[in-house]
């Protein structure tokens, strides 16, 4: 009788399994066969029931282990690089992932209990009858467990699937990776804020110092500190999902995946960016945020461009504090304007951007302008021409109120006569500029701020 070799558990029986490969035939006889999936797999799992906290550590350690081997045994090309690419793409999603993850946040409680986030749907929005019978009392405990977080219905998504989501969001959104996200816990929140609008005789707010002699009394001052008020406004999203896909969890997994984090992303980047502040976000480059400043066209511009003057000029009016946190949103519209951007030299001048080879059209998009990366969105408040089109901002001075609270729900009956499901889901949030105004620098110049745009050229 053959002694079957225990699964590896540990990270110490982990390193030793993987470094019984010492030849790349035995790795890939492993692989074939599928021991090397099974192995990784009850790795995985045993350290997940352990350390449920730390499980994307384990899963990176796992990977750094599989991409070391790889490497003593020489498989870096074809297939094998692939592999490394996607160990690559995993570990940085999976850092991504942690970051986001919040141990106190209201679904952390249901965490470990589904294979994946289309199992979970399954179970939480599939009607009663369709219902895997092993699904049943796991229903019952996100119902019961849903009820003891107060929320307008819908069924609470685990925090593991809520950051995996928001992990894949961060790809696509503007203003969310950049921005200060303060957890919420409950549906308001004050927020300390220095008021302050100049450094004439004053800094942060109101504190004055003086030069005194020995024993003098300083004087009373009086710093002005304000408070911002986050509201969790509601923000829903739908959509129309046939009674198939709600069937297949592996399929729902993929379409949930490739389309929610999207559509949040998207959501969430309209409100952050230009929301009015009624029933939604206050945007950083709305019209209402205190602290914006817009910065006058050159005399006699023409309409629809964007000069290199007008570029100095909105650079020239950002807090210096923010240099190095600031990016430019800018309309794709403005493309042409940005590319054949020229710095005026007396009668001629010189292009601004010049690609790497001698045929500049052959180039990619240049990423960076005065050395701040460009971010090309359709979400611009404006297409070329108007106020918004091209804005620079520091995302960092924008303050995300997060519940940190997803719900979903469906209805069969708004689509039955077609077969589908209509899926429904909600989260909390809200933002607004941290700064109260723009600043008056203390030689007394033009006002500074973290949020700048240019004016209407017409």
């Amino acid at each position: 009788m053959t002694a079957t070799k225990a699964a590896p558990s540990t990270p110490k029986e982990w390193e030793e399994y993987v470094n019984g490969f010492d030849t790349p035939e035995k790795f890939a006889t492993a692989f074939s066969s599928g021991d090397f999936q099974a192995s990784l797999k009850a790795y995985t799992e045993a350290q997940n029931a352990t350390m449920s906290d730390l499980k994307a550590v384990a899963a990176e350690q796992a990977q750094l282990a599989v991409h070391d081997m790889l490497k003593r045994n020489g498989q870096e090309t074809g297939s094998a690089q692939n592999r490394l690419d996607l160990v690559a793409k995993a570990r940085e999603k999976a850092s991504i992932t942690k970051a986001l993850y919040n141990k106190k946040a209201p679904g952390a409680g249901l965490d470990d209990m589904f294979e994946d986030v289309g199992e979970f749907v399954q179970c939480a929005l599939s009607r009663p009858d369709r219902r895997p019978a092993d699904m049943v009392e796991k229903f019952q405990t996100l119902i019961n467990y849903s009820e003891k977080v107060p929320s307008e219905g819908g069924v609470l998504v685990p925090e593991e699937f809520r950051s995996d989501i928001l992990s894949v969001a961060l790809e696509a959104a503007v203003v969310r990776p950049r921005a200060t996200v303060v957890p919420m816990n409950t549906g308001r929140l004050k927020y300390p804020a220095i008021d302050m609008t100049t450094e004439v005789g004053e800094v942060y707010g109101g504190i004055v110092f003086y030069d005194l002699d020995e024993g003098e009394t300083i004087p009373d001052t009086s710093a002005a500190f304000a408070a911002l008020e986050l509201v969790a406004h509601k923000l829903a999203g739908a959509a129309v999902v046939p009674n198939e896909l709600m069937k297949d969890a592996s399929a729902l997994t993929t379409w949930l995946m490739t389309n929610l984090p999207k559509g949040i992303a998207h959501a969430e980047d309209v409100r952050f960016l230009k929301g009015n502040g009624v029933k939604k976000p206050l945007g950083a480059l709305h019209g209402s945020n205190p602290a914006l400043i817009t910065v006058d066209k050159e005399s006699g511009q023409s309409a629809n461009t964007i000069t290199w003057n007008n570029v100095l000029a909105m650079f020239a009016r950002m807090l210096p504090e923010s240099f190095g946190s600031s990016v430019w949103v800018i309309t794709p519209d403005a493309i042409p304007e940005i590319f054949t951007m020229a710095v005026p030299v007396g009668t001629g001048g010189s292009a601004v951007m010049i690609g790497d080879g001698t045929n500049s059209a052959s180039q990619s998009l240049p990423q960076t302008l005065l050395g701040r990366p460009i971010m090309w969105s359709r979400k611009a408040p404006a297409v070329l021409g108007t106020k918004g089109d091209i804005s620079l901002v520091d995302f960092s001075q924008y303050l995300i109120g997060d519940t940190q609270d997803v719900r979903v729900d469906t209805s069969e009956h708004a689509q039955f006569l077609s077969d589908k499901t209509v899926f429904r889901v909600i989260e909390r949030i809200d933002g607004q500029p941290q700064l109260l105004s723009a600043l008056t620098p203390e030689n007394g110049g033009p006002t500074l701020s973290s949020f700048v745009q240019l004016a209407t050229r017409s």
